[in-house]
């Protein structure tokens, strides 16, 4: 849970899906700012020129391509209605630039409109034939008009890649469906590693809080999926987080990639204590050794054992390598405040250097002990003053 506060606040697992789909918006609708800051100064110019098109010849082949076709038809009418746009008010007078890019403007929403009153191929591949026409001649008027177009068709290319990722199909997702985003992003059906890393990149350009908010609503999805599996009991809290963290290795891919490089190195601190807690013992035969293993514990390696838990999770820590003890409501108030420490240790920044140091030690040595016992009293401390 302390995790989870530090990547995105609680109200997220509401927020979050709706937040993310608006900063994708975002993202596109910024892809096509940049295109048009580029490319408007050179259509403006283009049409300062005031240079005007006579478009009589593409009238007339307009005319003979309606007459193929029923007068009442779709096609035909569509046509007519492109050829009195082209025509001029006033005879021999000409379009200016401007006019017939305006013009070109209507046909494409003609083209790209979906759904009620879309038209038919047929119509449509007609209109690209006549947009196509009125373009290049266009282009032949004005070398500073086909200018202005190449650099909007070279700009437009990265957007119709954005339009095309996950990122466009989560721009367009419907209320119904904000649910799902979080799956669309991070399932490994749907998504892998570099997909993820592209997404969050585009996405934290624009706003870095709705990556980390849609990121807590996955992993709040991932915890509320928990369930022991076959043969297994309740009480295996470490294996049924681990499984609903990590997942399969797909899966613990996908959320790697979603993390920054210091949240990734302590979250590996923590996928490996699961790995560990929910087996419970190390490889090999369960009696090998056993007797051995019981002389053990009355000794020594219980002290040590408990003594780091205890430098973790008891108020006084490790004292002359005695465990103390406490009881009662004290001690779940004690653990639950070394909980916090520890959740500020692996996941929040101003941590990360002394992390980063303990983290070259070994894990087994008693100095990696004694470091971590007390960088969780010194955080649990400062929190303390806090309150």
């Amino acid at each position: 849970d302390d995790f989870l506060g530090l990547i995105a606040p609680p109200e997220s697992v509401v927020t979050g899906a709706e937040k993310f789909r608006t900063t994708a918006q975002r993202a596109i609708a910024r892809a096509k700012e940049i295109r048009a800051e580029k490319s408007s100064p050179l259509f403006n110019n283009a049409f300062d020129e005031g240079l005007t098109l006579d478009t009589s010849g593409i009238v007339a082949s307009l005319k003979n391509t309606i007459d193929d076709f029923p007068e009442q038809g779709e096609v035909a009418k569509t046509l007519s209605k492109v050829s009195k746009m082209l025509g001029p008010k006033v005879e021999g007078e000409q379009l200016s630039l401007r006019q017939l890019q305006n013009i070109k403007v209507e046909i494409d929403q003609m083209i790209s409109k979906v759904g009620e009153g879309s038209l038919g191929n047929t119509t449509k591949a007609n209109l690209i034939k006549v947009k196509n026409n009125l373009l290049d001649s266009m282009d032949q008027v004005s070398p500073r008009f086909k200018e202005a177009r190449e650099t909007f068709a070279r700009d437009s290319a990265p957007i119709g890649a954005l339009e095309d990722s996950i990122i466009g199909k989560i721009a367009n997702i419907k209320d119904v469906d904000l649910k799902s985003i979080s799956a669309k992003i991070f399932n490994p059906a749907e998504t892998n590693p570099a997909v993820v890393a592209k997404a969050k990149a585009i996405i934290t350009d624009v706003d870095p809080d709705a990556w980390n908010q849609l990121l807590r609503v996955e992993l709040e999805r991932r915890l509320g999926s928990i369930k022991p599996t076959e043969g297994e009991t309740l009480q295996n809290i470490p294996g049924q987080l681990y499984r609903a963290i990590f997942g399969n290795e797909k899966q613990s891919q996908v959320l790697y990639r979603a993390l920054n490089a210091e949240q990734s190195k302590n979250l590996k601190y923590i996928q490996t204590a699961l790995g560990r807690a929910r087996i419970g013992r190390p490889g090999g035969s369960q009696t090998q050794g056993r007797a051995e293993i019981v002389k053990e514990i009355e000794g020594g390696v219980r002290n040590s054992i408990t003594n780091f838990f205890s430098g973790l999770f008891t108020p006084s820590g490790i004292v002359r390598g005695v465990a103390t003890t406490v009881t009662g409501a004290t001690a779940d108030a004690s653990f639950n405040s070394r909980v916090r420490a520890l959740a500020a240790v692996m996941f929040d920044p101003q941590w990360s250097p002394r992390m980063a140091n303990i983290r070259k030690l070994n894990s087994n040595s008693p100095a990696a002990a004694r470091a971590m016992a007390q960088l969780v009293d010194d955080i649990n401390s400062e929190q303390q003053e806090n309150k």
